[in-house]
């Protein structure tokens, strides 16, 4: 494995089905896969790949070129960790930082009353394959 050519390391969404039936995605480019450790690392150090743990779902916020779920990613390098469920045509998924820090400034995140936990695994993203394992 060539370090050099990971985009990312994750927690990777065990059922990313489930999570989309739960939080049905406002636009037409679905995601919901990952929750971001580190864009574009210099190395896999401290990457558990394979590990599984639970992470917590507090709230939601989209507009018209976004949809964001917010976490409490304790791994996350994001200022404000997420998992982007959806994109309107032409906006990429790192516009979901932007969307949340400009919703939990404006009031415009939907917190929930009650954390939904789900699963997730530790892995990377190298551009062609999800490494999980």
């Amino acid at each position: 494995m060539n370090e050099k050519n990971i985009v990312y390391t994750a927690l990777f969404v065990q059922d990313v089905r489930s999570l989309l039936e739960q939080f049905a995605p406002k636009h037409a480019i679905t995601y919901g896969h990952h929750s971001t450790i580190a864009f574009k690392p210099k190395n896999l150090a401290g990457i558990e790949i394979g590990k599984t743990s639970m992470i917590l779902i507090i709230g939601r916020a989209s507009d018209e070129r976004g949809d964001a779920l917010l976490v409490r990613n304790p791994r996350s390098n994001n200022e404000i960790p997420h998992i982007t469920l959806s994109c309107a045509d032409g906006v990429k998924p790192f516009y979901s930082n932007e969307l949340l820090k400009k919703s939990l400034a404006d009031g415009g995140v939907e917190r929930f009353s009650e954390p939904i936990e789900i699963e997730v695994v530790e892995g990377y993203f190298d551009g062609k394959t999800k490494v999980i394992s």
